[in-house]
């Protein structure tokens, strides 16, 4: 993996541990089925977009440490496949080295 697809891999990790707050705040209040919203996780450090998703969706996607939240059309096809496209969000794959890198910095990684 080059600098430049290290550097994104790292911009959506980022995201990733952001959204893992907000889920964190969310289930001290109990409620699996309310509808918070997290950060696209998408690789562009400027993007203010948000994601709508239950608490159980964001579970569900984070259950496979290469799986993020992006707004539809934020995908990038070097590092990334997208997988599911659901109504507000699309759930990409990381691939390859980004891949690699999502596992390595996953925090529910045993």
């Amino acid at each position: 993996m080059d600098a430049r697809e290290r550097r994104l891999a790292e911009n959506e990790v980022l995201f990733r541990e952001i959204n893992d707050r907000i889920k964190t705040a969310a289930d001290a209040h109990g409620s699996d089925s309310h509808v918070y919203e997290f950060f696209c996780e998408c690789s562009n450090r400027d993007c203010t977009l948000l994601i709508p998703m239950s608490i159980d969706e964001y579970q569900g996607l984070r259950a496979e440490p290469t799986h993020f939240a992006t707004a539809p059309g934020h995908h990038l096809p070097e590092i990334e496949v997208v997988v599911e496209r659901n109504d507000g969000y699309w759930v990409v794959e990381k691939r390859g080295e980004a891949g690699e890198l999502a596992e390595e910095q996953d925090p529910d990684r045993s």
